[in-house]
């Protein structure tokens, strides 16, 4: 049966395109070319593909900058094969003390980028009158934590690196992917149909954007919030798009993101969330708030019983004070540095004129 059968999925492997054969078939245009969308253009909107960070205020009256193309078609997710179900991080664990243990350390290093100098002015600033949008979660899902979020992308090779480049742990860095008997998948679906709201479904997307932190920015985020036990390739629109690892174009893609360090610059930031992926304490704070996320997440409460036995198989330790701090680092506090940082990062800016009749 296998001399069989092994032959054919072979040939069907073969018979798939290349990772870049995949993209002209798909017609994804390279961004900056400045070309005009005929569709947006017909409604009296001047939209181009030029890749910036734009203005706009959310359904929470914030101010948030996009990054990538202003209106993208698609958003796209990259993996180096299909995994079944498509779920979060967070759904990807199966004991209850594994998610306690991950919603913590998820919660403590929020707490601690809370309080880096930068990050705190960034939330303290409003434009126009209205306050800055500073996605914490977003955050912390970009630098290697458990959360709720799907990470998708606006820009295509950003998701062809994740489909082609693989985190090796014995590396300790990314490797291109040379051989898999696997193909690599290409997730694609039409944002507007869940940012409009012009149906209900059982996902919510969000722009991630820029952020004080840098990760996000250049991996041209945004991302699905997904409940338990939703797939993600299950939701209305989701396409899949299959293709043959090939070394020769994942090669190329690895170079060209300098193995993923234009992805994954390194800051203080990093530094700290490997310290946080392998903290054994919590405060009790902390503590409150992860069962407070996870009983939102998992749609249920749990009885004290079940907590005070999921939190003795987590080998979580009690401790009055947070251990996650900046000391160590001789991060900059002066509000002129930190102005020309936030004058500096968002020079790019790019703002629609618009007009709101009075009430």
């Amino acid at each position: 049966m296998l001399k069989t059968l092994l032959p054919r999925r072979l040939l069907g492997l073969l018979n798939l395109p290349t990772i870049d054969q995949l993209k002209r078939m798909l017609k994804v245009a390279d961004p900056d070319s400045g070309y005009v969308h005929p569709g947006y253009q017909a409604m009296g909107l001047y939209v181009d593909d030029m890749e910036a960070q734009h203005a706009i205020v959310n359904r929470q009256g914030e101010v948030q900058f996009n990054t990538g193309v202003e209106f993208p078609d698609l958003v796209y997710r990259g993996q180096v094969e299909e995994f079944t179900p498509c779920v979060p991080g967070l759904g990807r664990l199966r004991r209850l003390e594994d998610k306690l243990v991950a919603v913590c350390r998820n919660v403590a290093f929020e707490d601690v980028i809370r309080a880096h100098p930068y990050v705190k002015y960034c939330a303290s600033q409003y434009f126009n009158g209205r306050p800055l949008h500073i996605n914490f979660q977003g955050v912390a899902q970009h630098y290697g934590f458990h959360t709720d979020m799907l990470d998708v992308t606006s820009n295509f090779d950003v998701a062809t690196f994740f489909a082609c480049c693989e985190w090796n742990d014995d590396a300790g860095c990314y490797l291109p992917v040379v051989a898999r008997e696997a193909p690599g998948i290409i997730y694609s679906v039409e944002p507007a149909f869940y940012s409009m709201g012009l149906v209900e479904l059982a996902a919510e997307f969000s722009f991630v954007g820029w952020q004080p932190l840098p990760r996000p920015a250049q991996q041209r985020a945004s991302a699905f919030i997904l409940p338990a036990n939703q797939c993600f390739a299950s939701l209305p629109g989701v396409s899949k798009h299959y293709f043959r690892h090939d070394e020769q174009s994942a090669e190329a893609i690895w170079r060209a993101f300098d193995g993923g360090d234009v992805l994954f610059p390194e800051d203080e930031a990093a530094e700290l969330s490997r310290l946080a992926q392998d903290l054994g304490v919590v405060t009790t704070s902390q503590l409150a708030r992860a069962w407070q996320i996870l009983e939102t997440w998992e749609g249920i409460g749990f009885k004290k019983k079940r907590r005070k036995g999921a939190f003795k198989a987590s080998g979580l330790k009690i401790v009055e004070t947070a251990q996650l701090n900046w000391t160590r680092f001789n991060l900059p506090s002066k509000p002129e540095k930190l102005q020309d940082r936030l004058n500096s990062e968002l020079d790019n800016v790019r703002f629609r004129m618009a007009y709101t009749p009075p009430a």
